[in-house]
């Protein structure tokens, strides 16, 4: 459905990903795990064209192209199949939860108001924020917001929904209300990419998990055979790290 293959990613003289290849299915859920600094937002910002690869092959149902020789064009079409989740939520702080869903429907798509107010509502409801439709960014809690924001990229009905570590401005306690949403939207069969660092999600949600270190994938497999049995030695010791820390705090 959605992949890349041998992408190249570089910032001036720092190469962030080194020949990536990566796939994700209709109704999958993937987990990618790695430190800070291992390329795994740069991955997803290039799969979602917010970055623009140096190189490599792009893969979304039926194109196959290089990364360099896709037009405006396409690249717009391919936007609108899917979501973005960001880490700091990214709402209009001039707008209410209501105006933020509705804005891509109103604006990129030119959705009649009424139709993308309807549409908004729904997709609050199904995250849980109907109550909130009329507040603007600054009354709501860092989960709200999230809440809001995955609501947002529901609303143009993408086929990929790409988080980019939904939870990790939320303070613990807010943590639980963002996951519980997703873990719902796995259930019902939503494609999910997440780059993530809570370990449960990857492990009792996503059906498979990458482990990506200094630029490139390191391990990939389900969730059991990369959490709990991995066999490169980078991965052993990314999952001790964190668990130490888990236990230190």
């Amino acid at each position: 459905m959605l992949g890349v293959k041998n992408l190249h990613k570089s910032f001036g003289s720092n190469q962030v990903l080194k020949g990536i290849d990566f796939e994700v299915n209709e109704g999958e859920v993937i987990a990618i795990i790695g430190s800070s600094g291992s390329g795994k937002t740069t991955l997803l910002r290039c799969m979602a064209f917010l970055e623009q690869a140096n190189d490599g092959t792009f893969i979304f149902d039926d194109l196959k192209k290089n990364i360099r020789k896709i037009t405006k064009k396409e690249i717009k079409e391919l936007r609108m199949k899917m979501g973005f989740v960001f880490q700091n939520f990214n709402l209009f702080r001039n707008m209410t939860a209501l105006q933020n869903v509705m804005e891509g429907l109103t604006t990129a798509r030119k959705i009649p108001a009424a139709e993308a107010k309807k549409t908004a509502m729904e997709m609050l409801q199904k995250v849980g924020m109907i109550d909130r439709a009329d507040y603007y960014p600054d009354q709501l809690s860092g989960g709200q917001q999230q809440r809001v924001a995955i609501a947002r990229a529901l609303a143009t009905k993408p086929e990929v929904i790409l988080f980019d570590e939904p939870t990790s401005a939320l303070d613990p306690e807010l943590t639980g209300e963002v996951l519980e949403v997703m873990v719902k939207l796995a259930r019902e069969g939503t494609t999910m990419v997440v780059v993530t660092h809570e370990m449960e999600f990857a492990r009792n949600v996503a059906g498979r998990v990458i482990f990506m270190e200094d630029g490139v994938v390191v391990e990939e497999g389900t969730a059991q055979e990369v959490l709990s049995d991995p066999k490169e030695e980078a991965t052993r010791r990314f999952l001790r790290r964190i668990l130490r820390k888990e236990e230190e705090e």
